[in-house]
């Protein structure tokens, strides 16, 4: 018996390496020529690189967003989960061992043809059992390479989320600054222009200028307070969506307040090319590759079921009528042996499994090559956008001091008489929009920098 048991056992640890996996080719899409491309290995992003901007309540900001984000914690809660099924993927490749013990009393039927019939008697129990089933097609091993995978593309997952809730939440504190600036200088204006409204007012009562010249100027002064009611409204919602990304209750979100800088920082060097190490920095990428092998993976998990299962138990124990004579070496019980299940016929089921899972492989291909696509999409999109923000911030620059300039003429004209001053009122307003479309250039160029560090990883290094 001895003998039979480590033939079965040698025979499964031969074999125990065989996989119906299929080998895996990862097909990544054809990338730039990498002589195309400038400063691919200079480029280094890092990992806090919101802390260049030296600004301490953004610190502070993402600081409180990594702790209190909600979207964050449920990644990490989806981590936890991945990690798991790879224990229990691993827990299932050991042999069980479970203990039993037992105590009863039983009565045989008296109307019974068994010769014991109406005997009533004892039965008490110690046992220990053990079982384990040999991996011959890899199905077990398999299943753990799928659930390694899966928890390796979750915590990329979880790095995508934490990437870009920092990205947002620096995005959304330079909005906010932009909108602080933008909402002062339309104060400003308003009440200029609601000054000037009064005058021409006194000036119509007297009979020194027309109804026409008295409209144009109320329509200037409630065109100031609907632009800044507007960007009010805009800045209200700005910090609700911050601080449901920090992570704060409702009753904060209403009566919380956040202090900003009075001007928005200065743009950072940037890397002028896409960096040919992309996919090994960003976690959504790592991530769908992971899920690509987690699906071929499976595919051998399917695969397996089309042949024979094979187990060894084994248990050993003491049975005894009497609890006093349960300890005596005529007591023990024991039994090994292995079982086989072997699938016969099951009306297409396993043949359905294994073309699903081989369908699900396609799917993570497919999307696996669409991540990378997006990926350099996104960078180059972005490169683009900055370079466009840089010469619309260097046009509307030019158009500022221009309409700085006509204002500043237009009032010298209009105190020494030559204009009326309905042209001073269209110049301060010139000078308002160029103003105002000027800040939100220079935050646009922020939050498309901010962009692009998202894009190239956030100094998310993966895994050497």
């Amino acid at each position: 018996m001895k003998a039979n048991v480590s033939v079965i056992i040698a025979t499964a640890l031969l074999m125990g390496g065989c996989s119906f996996a299929p080998k895996l080719d990862v097909a990544t899409p054809e990338l730039p020529d990498a002589s195309t491309q400038t400063q691919k290995a200079s480029v280094q992003i890092q990992a806090q690189w919101w802390k260049q901007f030296n600004d301490p309540t953004l610190d502070a900001l993402i600081e409180e967003a990594l702790r209190r984000n909600d979207d964050l914690r449920l990644a990490a809660i989806r981590v936890d989960q991945a990690a798991s099924v790879l224990g229990l993927r691993d827990a299932e490749r050991m042999p069980t061992f479970d203990g039993t013990a037992s105590a009863y009393r039983q009565k045989t039927s008296g109307e019974s043809m068994s010769p014991f019939r109406g005997f009533i008697y004892n039965s008490f129990g110690i046992s220990a059992s053990v079982g384990y089933e040999f991996d011959f097609w890899g199905k077990l091993a398999n299943a753990r390479e799928a659930a390694l995978s899966e928890l390796i593309a979750t915590e990329a997952g979880r790095e995508t989320v934490r990437i870009t809730l920092e990205s947002s939440v620096a995005q959304s504190y330079f909005a906010l600054i932009a909108l602080n600036r933008q909402i002062g200088i339309t104060m400003e204006r308003a009440k200029s222009f609601e000054e000037a409204y009064q005058y021409r007012l006194r000036q119509h009562r007297f009979g020194e200028i027309d109804p026409l010249s008295l409209e144009q100027a109320r329509t200037l002064s409630a065109q100031a307070k609907l632009s800044l009611e507007s960007l009010k409204e805009t800045k209200t919602l700005g910090e609700n969506a911050l601080s449901i990304l920090l992570g704060r209750d409702p009753k904060a979100l209403v009566s919380g307040g956040f202090a900003f800088a009075f001007t928005l920082p200065e743009p950072l060097p940037i890397p002028e090319a896409i960096p040919s190490d992309l996919l090994e920095r960003r976690p959504d990428i790592r991530s769908a590759e992971e899920m690509l092998r987690s699906a071929n993976a499976q595919i051998g998990v399917a695969k397996a079921a089309y042949f024979p299962s094979i187990s060894l138990t084994g248990r050993i124990g003491l049975e005894s009528s009497e609890l006093n004579q349960l300890m005596q070496n005529s007591a023990q019980v024991w039994g090994i042996g292995p079982s086989l299940n072997i699938p016969i016929f099951d009306f297409g089921r396993i043949q359905n499994r294994v073309k699903g899972t081989e369908a699900q492989k396609e799917s993570a291909q497919t999307a696996y090559a669409k991540t990378v696509k997006s990926a350099f999409k996104e960078v180059s999109d972005t490169l683009r956008q900055i370079e466009a923000s840089r010469s619309k911030i260097a046009a509307q620059q030019e158009s500022a001091d221009a309409y700085a300039r006509m204002s500043h003429l237009s009032q010298t004209r209009y105190d020494a008489g030559y204009v009326d001053y309905l042209n001073v009122l269209e110049a301060k307003r010139g000078d308002l929009d160029a103003q105002v479309n000027l800040i939100a250039l220079q935050s646009e160029l922020l939050a498309h920098q901010i962009t692009l560090y998202k894009a190239l990883g956030g100094g998310w290094k993966g895994k050497e």
